[in-house]
Protein backbone atom coordinates (compact mmCIF):
# COMPACT_ATOMS: atom_id res chain seq x y z
CA UNK A 1 0.00 0.00 0.00
CA UNK A 2 1.56 3.59 -0.68
CA UNK A 3 1.48 6.15 1.53
CA UNK A 4 -1.35 8.21 -0.72
CA UNK A 5 -3.31 5.13 -0.37
CA UNK A 6 -3.04 4.82 3.42
CA UNK A 7 -3.31 8.85 3.61
CA UNK A 8 -7.03 8.27 2.02
CA UNK A 9 -7.90 5.53 4.56
CA UNK A 10 -7.43 7.63 7.67
CA UNK A 11 -10.54 7.85 9.76
CA UNK A 12 -10.40 10.53 12.13
CA UNK A 13 -11.20 8.90 15.86
CA UNK A 14 -12.45 11.10 18.40
CA UNK A 15 -10.97 10.57 22.15
CA UNK A 16 -12.40 11.79 25.31
CA UNK A 17 -10.48 13.67 27.49
CA UNK A 18 -12.83 13.80 30.03
CA UNK A 19 -14.20 9.88 29.37
CA UNK A 20 -13.73 8.56 32.77
CA UNK A 21 -14.97 11.89 34.66
CA UNK A 22 -17.96 12.69 33.06
CA UNK A 23 -21.62 10.93 33.10
CA UNK A 24 -23.62 9.19 30.51
CA UNK A 25 -24.68 12.89 28.96
CA UNK A 26 -20.57 13.94 29.04
CA UNK A 27 -21.16 16.34 31.53
CA UNK A 28 -19.20 17.27 34.52
CA UNK A 29 -21.53 19.18 36.31
CA UNK A 30 -25.44 19.58 35.81
CA UNK A 31 -26.70 21.62 38.25
CA UNK A 32 -30.24 23.93 37.35
CA UNK A 33 -27.81 26.91 37.80
CA UNK A 34 -24.69 25.78 35.73
CA UNK A 35 -23.84 23.14 33.47
CA UNK A 36 -20.73 21.58 32.29
CA UNK A 37 -20.08 19.47 29.24
CA UNK A 38 -17.62 18.15 26.79
CA UNK A 39 -17.82 19.00 23.42
CA UNK A 40 -16.96 15.97 20.93
CA UNK A 41 -16.28 14.76 17.49
CA UNK A 42 -13.93 18.01 17.05
CA UNK A 43 -10.65 18.23 15.34
CA UNK A 44 -7.59 20.88 16.43
CA UNK A 45 -5.11 22.02 13.57
CA UNK A 46 -2.34 23.97 14.41
CA UNK A 47 -1.88 26.73 11.66
CA UNK A 48 1.67 28.24 11.52
CA UNK A 49 2.16 30.75 9.17
CA UNK A 50 5.16 33.01 7.35
CA UNK A 51 6.07 36.07 7.59
CA UNK A 52 4.46 36.75 4.26
CA UNK A 53 0.65 38.04 4.96
CA UNK A 54 -0.28 37.79 1.16
CA UNK A 55 0.79 34.07 1.62
CA UNK A 56 -0.85 33.55 4.77
CA UNK A 57 -4.21 34.93 3.91
CA UNK A 58 -4.22 32.62 0.72
CA UNK A 59 -3.58 30.04 2.26
CA UNK A 60 -6.08 30.26 5.07
CA UNK A 61 -8.76 31.00 1.92
CA UNK A 62 -7.80 28.20 -0.17
CA UNK A 63 -7.35 25.52 2.71
CA UNK A 64 -9.95 26.21 5.35
CA UNK A 65 -11.75 29.04 3.29
CA UNK A 66 -11.68 31.35 6.02
CA UNK A 67 -10.40 34.72 7.41
CA UNK A 68 -7.86 34.78 9.97
CA UNK A 69 -8.44 36.67 12.52
CA UNK A 70 -7.39 39.55 14.59
CA UNK A 71 -4.91 39.26 17.80
CA UNK A 72 -7.28 37.57 20.82
CA UNK A 73 -10.43 37.65 18.55
CA UNK A 74 -11.74 34.57 15.98
CA UNK A 75 -13.55 33.82 12.83
CA UNK A 76 -15.77 31.34 11.58
CA UNK A 77 -15.94 29.44 8.23
CA UNK A 78 -18.52 26.97 7.21
CA UNK A 79 -19.83 24.18 9.22
CA UNK A 80 -19.21 26.33 12.16
CA UNK A 81 -15.61 26.08 11.61
CA UNK A 82 -13.70 27.88 14.17
CA UNK A 83 -9.78 30.15 14.10
CA UNK A 84 -8.36 31.58 17.04
CA UNK A 85 -5.46 34.22 17.27
CA UNK A 86 -2.64 32.36 19.38
CA UNK A 87 0.19 34.58 18.24
CA UNK A 88 1.39 36.67 15.68
CA UNK A 89 2.81 33.48 13.38
CA UNK A 90 0.23 30.61 15.12
CA UNK A 91 -3.90 30.25 14.58
CA UNK A 92 -5.76 27.52 16.27
CA UNK A 93 -8.38 25.77 13.93
CA UNK A 94 -11.16 23.51 15.01
CA UNK A 95 -13.54 21.59 12.89
CA UNK A 96 -15.77 18.92 13.16
CA UNK A 97 -13.86 15.13 11.49
CA UNK A 98 -15.83 15.69 8.30
CA UNK A 99 -14.40 18.94 7.49
CA UNK A 100 -11.36 17.42 8.23
CA UNK A 101 -11.47 14.63 5.86
CA UNK A 102 -12.17 17.09 3.25
CA UNK A 103 -9.21 19.28 3.57
CA UNK A 104 -6.64 16.73 4.21
CA UNK A 105 -5.71 16.60 0.84
CA UNK A 106 -4.65 20.19 0.40
CA UNK A 107 -2.19 20.33 3.24
CA UNK A 108 0.79 18.88 0.52
CA UNK A 109 -0.10 21.91 -1.32
CA UNK A 110 1.08 24.44 1.02
CA UNK A 111 2.85 27.41 0.34
CA UNK A 112 6.77 27.73 1.33
CA UNK A 113 6.48 28.80 5.36
CA UNK A 114 3.34 27.69 6.11
CA UNK A 115 2.47 24.28 7.92
CA UNK A 116 -0.67 22.60 9.69
CA UNK A 117 -0.51 20.15 12.66
CA UNK A 118 -3.03 17.96 13.81
CA UNK A 119 -3.52 18.61 17.76
CA UNK A 120 -6.84 16.73 18.14
CA UNK A 121 -5.61 14.71 20.77
CA UNK A 122 -3.66 16.97 22.97
CA UNK A 123 -6.76 19.23 23.91
CA UNK A 124 -10.55 18.35 25.36
CA UNK A 125 -13.59 21.12 24.81
CA UNK A 126 -16.07 22.30 27.77
CA UNK A 127 -19.02 24.20 27.05
CA UNK A 128 -20.29 25.83 29.87
CA UNK A 129 -24.05 27.36 30.79
CA UNK A 130 -25.60 28.61 33.28
CA UNK A 131 -26.08 31.93 35.68
CA UNK A 132 -23.18 31.04 37.87
CA UNK A 133 -20.69 29.86 35.02
CA UNK A 134 -18.53 33.25 35.85
CA UNK A 135 -19.07 32.53 39.30
CA UNK A 136 -17.56 29.30 39.33
CA UNK A 137 -14.65 29.80 36.68
CA UNK A 138 -13.63 33.33 38.51
CA UNK A 139 -12.46 30.68 41.89
CA UNK A 140 -9.95 29.93 39.86
CA UNK A 141 -9.30 32.17 37.03
CA UNK A 142 -7.74 35.94 37.16
CA UNK A 143 -8.94 36.84 33.87
CA UNK A 144 -12.13 38.89 33.80
CA UNK A 145 -14.76 36.45 31.87
CA UNK A 146 -17.46 38.91 32.57
CA UNK A 147 -15.64 42.54 31.56
CA UNK A 148 -13.04 40.99 29.31
CA UNK A 149 -14.18 37.97 27.43
CA UNK A 150 -16.57 39.69 24.88
CA UNK A 151 -18.18 37.57 21.76
CA UNK A 152 -15.82 36.62 19.54
CA UNK A 153 -12.57 36.90 21.72
CA UNK A 154 -10.69 33.90 22.58
CA UNK A 155 -7.50 34.18 25.28
CA UNK A 156 -5.21 31.66 26.61
CA UNK A 157 -5.16 32.01 30.70
CA UNK A 158 -4.41 29.85 33.34
CA UNK A 159 -6.95 28.28 35.34
CA UNK A 160 -5.72 27.31 39.01
CA UNK A 161 -2.17 26.20 38.40
CA UNK A 162 -3.11 24.61 34.62
CA UNK A 163 -2.93 26.59 31.33
CA UNK A 164 -6.15 26.71 29.31
CA UNK A 165 -7.60 28.26 25.92
CA UNK A 166 -10.68 30.33 26.48
CA UNK A 167 -13.47 32.06 24.19
CA UNK A 168 -17.05 32.89 24.06
CA UNK A 169 -19.13 32.16 21.16
CA UNK A 170 -22.55 33.37 20.42
CA UNK A 171 -22.63 34.10 24.17
CA UNK A 172 -21.59 30.63 25.03
CA UNK A 173 -18.22 29.85 27.01
CA UNK A 174 -16.09 27.47 25.98
CA UNK A 175 -12.64 25.89 27.14
CA UNK A 176 -9.93 23.77 25.79
CA UNK A 177 -8.03 22.06 28.49
CA UNK A 178 -4.59 20.12 27.59
CA UNK A 179 -5.08 16.26 28.32
CA UNK A 180 -2.52 16.06 30.48
CA UNK A 181 -4.40 18.93 32.85
CA UNK A 182 -7.55 17.22 32.39
CA UNK A 183 -8.25 15.24 35.51
CA UNK A 184 -6.93 18.63 37.88
CA UNK A 185 -9.07 21.20 35.99
CA UNK A 186 -12.16 18.33 36.22
CA UNK A 187 -11.50 18.53 39.86
CA UNK A 188 -11.27 22.20 39.97
CA UNK A 189 -14.62 22.78 38.41
CA UNK A 190 -16.65 19.52 40.41
CA UNK A 191 -15.45 20.38 43.73
CA UNK A 192 -15.87 24.29 43.45
CA UNK A 193 -19.81 23.70 41.50
CA UNK A 194 -20.32 22.01 44.69
CA UNK A 195 -20.07 25.16 46.64
CA UNK A 196 -21.41 27.97 44.74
Amino acid sequence: MSEKDSMENIEPVFRSTFNQLVDEGRYLVNQDDISCQEVTGKSLLILRTSKDSKKNIKAAKDIFNMELPEPLQMTSGNADLKCFWVSPDEFWVLLNTQQMKQIEGKFDKLPTGVSVTDNSAAYGTLYFKGTKTNKLLSRWMSYDLEGALLDGKAVSTTFGQAPVFIYRDNKNLFMMVRHSFSHYVAGLIKDSAQRI
